[in-house]
């Protein structure tokens, strides 16, 4: 009988878990930016700037640069999740190589004062996550109720009656599944400063955005205990659904991603030792390309089982904004010796949807609106130029606040790094970073805190760069 309006299902299937606030907080919420020197420092590089790395964190410092300027970098980044699922402990990594930079400047001759460009490619944000799970909910609740009038997942799977509306699976299984993200973000930009007055200079930024996305969900809840045995039929009219014994849900989202990003800096060196930053980071317009599947599968011991064949799929396209932010920074600079510092200024709360339905932009904006809140991050760095050989070693510390209401200092991003880089009196230049990240999360397969992942998180980033100045 359900085969029967099988076509008509697929047409009005509506998605199950995308577009929602986590969307538009994964394009807003970028943990660091780029270079070895930079991050090495804490990422606390506003009132430095004084390289190619300027186009991510200052443009208006690249009125420094007297000399062209070639710059590239590749990462290596670890990520590692140890979560607590009902007292279970699991663990899942992931980890990736990419360029995160490649670029040039170009200072112009001028008569008085400094105009220089800069273009080339960055690598703003990288999605890789991992998470994996087990553990018996003891409690009534489970994915086959909570997807009740969100879609026909559980119709299709013949875990209902024949109306969709009704299940009686309620909880008292084992639960498992594992998440796995990758994708990045790419900027290809131009960027220029120009000394307005001596030691006064300003800049900006401008890129298209491009980049890809991808997350691939399993979930399972199985009957371990036989708590719904051969008496219990998931579908009363239909003998083959007793003795309910698995379910299976399998998702993929994929992102396509163009947009366009712009940045406004100002730079005032008050001293040859002290050098004053201001940015502000206007919205970067995301448009986001979606394609989405789900697929299942349930299992009886009467024999019987039951697929999704094809998956559900749904395309859509939509827009996400993110939010303004204001950056300060100075540096300090003596005796061979460089201290550094940034505060940021983000109010997650500006993020917005557009393009979906009226109903759906307006029930995302409005949950955005009552989850988040502003935030102000901070980055400390120091350099010291070993008795002015060239030879340079480099700390920092900078903290990520977590942009949920409410949410405990457990959850805010906190970095520990650590840089060793080497110039030559010719301008060629060597930079190695160590960026060490921990912090706690959450994470709730369905409802709010039934069914909720508890994570300990660690990433591990290695970053590399060289540079030539001729």
């Amino acid at each position: 009988m359900k085969s029967k309006i099988l076509v008509l299902v697929l047409l009005f299937t509506p998605i199950l878990f995308a577009q929602n606030f986590n969307d538009a907080l994964r394009l807003s919420f970028q943990p660091y930016n780029i270079g070895a020197r930079a991050l090495g420092m804490g990422g606390a590089f506003i009132g430095v700037s004084d390289d190619y790395t300027a186009t991510a964190y200052n443009p208006a410092g690249l009125f420094q640069l007297r000399r062209m300027e070639f710059h590239g970098g590749i990462n290596y980044l670890s990520y590692d999740n140890n979560t607590t699922f009902f007292g279970n402990q699991s663990s899942f990594s992931s980890s990736s190589v990419k360029l995160t930079d490649l670029g040039f400047v170009f200072p112009f001759p001028v008569i008085r004062g400094s105009l220089v460009f800069a273009f080339g490619f960055n690598r703003t944000n990288n999605f890789n996550e991992a998470l994996a799970f087990e553990g018996f909910n003891t409690t009534n609740t489970s994915m086959i109720q909570a997807l009740l009038g969100k879609g026909d997942v559980s119709y299709l799977l013949y875990l209902t009656d024949e109306s969709g509306e009704n299940t009686p699976i309620n909880g008292k299984l084992y639960q498992s599944g594992s998440i796995l993200s990758s994708g990045s973000e790419n900027n290809w930009m131009i960027s220029g400063a120009v000394e307005v007055a001596k030691n006064l200079s300003v800049g900006a930024t401008i890129g298209i955005v491009g980049g890809e996305f991808e997350r691939n969900r399993e979930y399972s809840e199985e009957d371990v205990n036989n708590y719904y045995p051969a008496t219990v039929k998931t579908d009363p009219a239909d003998p083959r659904t007793a003795d309910f014994e698995l379910f299976k849900l399998q998702e993929t989202l994929k992102w396509e991603l163009t947009g366009f990003a712009s940045k406004l800096g100002l730079m005032y060196r008050v001293s040859d030792a002290i050098r004053f930053g201001t940015t502000i980071k206007f919205p970067t317009i995301y448009t986001i390309k979606e394609h989405y599947l789900v697929d299942g599968y349930s299992q009886f011991g009467t024999g019987f089982s039951a697929d999704i064949d094809p998956p559900l799929e749904s395309k859509i396209q939509y827009e996400i904004w993110s939010p303004f932010e204001f950056g300060v920074g100075f540096s300090v600079s003596r005796f061979g010796l460089t201290i550094s510092a940034d505060l940021n200024l983000i109010d997650y709360t500006q993020m917005e949807f557009k393009g979906l339905s009226p109903s759906k932009t307006a029930r995302n904006n409005r949950e955005i609106k009552q989850l988040f809140r502003s935030v102000m991050d901070y980055n400390l760095g120091a350099e010291y130029n070993v008795l002015q050989s060239g030879l340079r070693l480099r700390t920092g510390y900078f903290v990520k606040n977590s942009p949920f209401k409410d949410d405990p200092s457990d959850f805010n991003r906190k970095y520990l790094t650590f840089g060793i880089g080497y110039i030559t009196p010719e301008g060629f230049s060597l930079d190695l970073a160590f960026v060490r990240g921990t912090w706690k999360n959450i994470g709730d397969n369905y409802g709010s805190g039934v069914s909720r992942t508890y994570q300990s998180l660690k990433t591990t980033d290695i970053v590399f760069t060289t540079g030539f100045r001729f």
